[in-house]
């Protein structure tokens, strides 16, 4: 009878909370990754010669509540330079200096969906003259949803494995996103079919791991828009990512491409298998 009255008891409580069947669906789906890249080409003068200079209006770590911080973001910058060809090498190089000043930055700190949003100003300085290369305001948003009981809760519930814990669900500490101490700076990405361009998810169960995943995408979402704002106030090109095969549907498509005057480029090659193994019945 004890394993009925903890079944009445969840249900009732958190029934409010029930993923819908849509819900269930959505978080099976696989991620789309994303399919594009960008990347400065040699003679351009931001090619090797640029360094993150400050990043202003952000926390360096978060402490009451979760909110984006520097401990986290400025290693996604870093990357950034580095895969794009900006990185400069050396400090002599260093020719120009990137300026992130957040004028907005909002996170939350109870309920079952955590929003993380932010507006900042990206600007790339000639640091020996303070001349402005490049400016440009962006908004940034992510919305991680919180998963309600699903069918793997009513199995515990019924199952010799209930007794861990067949209350997670109602637990306050998935409804309440704490601050980052130490200035974590974990990735964690949320379930988003749209790559770092998602403006909503699931996320985790655990409030913590939740808003740390809406701070996670939402920054990553904020870079990416800087990216394409660079690349069409610069004039460089992003270019398409196709799968490493060969076959007629990813030919046409390259004509097409080449045909549009857009550059793409493959896929990791070496993650590909040479060849198919047959399935034996």
């Amino acid at each position: 009878m004890r394993w009925l009255t903890s079944l009445v008891a969840v249900l009732s409580l958190g029934l409010a909370s029930c993923a819908s069947h849509q819900t269930m669906l959505e978080v099976q789906r696989p991620p789309l990754r994303n399919a594009i890249a960008f990347a400065v080409p040699p003679g351009h003068p931001f090619y090797q010669t640029v360094v993150v200079d400050y990043v202003s209006g952000m926390s360096q770590h978060s402490f009451l509540f979760s909110e984006a911080n520097q401990a986290q973001f400025r290693p996604q910058l870093t990357l950034l330079l580095e895969k794009s060809g900006m990185l400069a090498p050396t400090p002599i190089a260093a020719r120009y200096g990137l300026q992130i000043e957040f004028v907005d930055l909002d996170g939350s700190a109870f309920g079952a969906t955590f929003e993380s949003r932010s507006r900042a100003i990206y600007r790339i300085v000639e640091r020996r003259t303070g001349r402005v290369a490049f400016q440009k305001t962006v908004d940034a948003g992510f919305s991680a949803h919180f998963v309600g009981l699903n069918e793997r809760d009513a199995v515990a519930l019924v199952s010799l494995g209930w007794l861990g814990n067949p209350f997670d669900v109602l637990k306050l500490s998935n409804y309440i996103a704490p601050g980052t101490w130490e200035g974590d700076g974990v990735e964690r990405r949320a379930l988003a079919r749209e790559g770092d361009l998602a403006v909503s998810g699931y996320g985790d169960r655990d409030g913590f791991r939740r808003g740390q995943q809406a701070d996670y995408q939402m920054m990553k979402q904020s870079v990416a828009r800087f990216v394409l704002a660079l690349s069409e106030d610069q004039h460089i090109p992003i270019r398409v990512i196709l799968p490493c095969l060969y076959n007629a549907d990813i030919e046409a498509q390259k004509a097409e491409l080449e045909a549009r005057h857009i550059r793409w480029v493959e896929d990791d090659c070496r993650a590909y298998p040479q060849k198919a193994r047959p399935i034996v019945y």
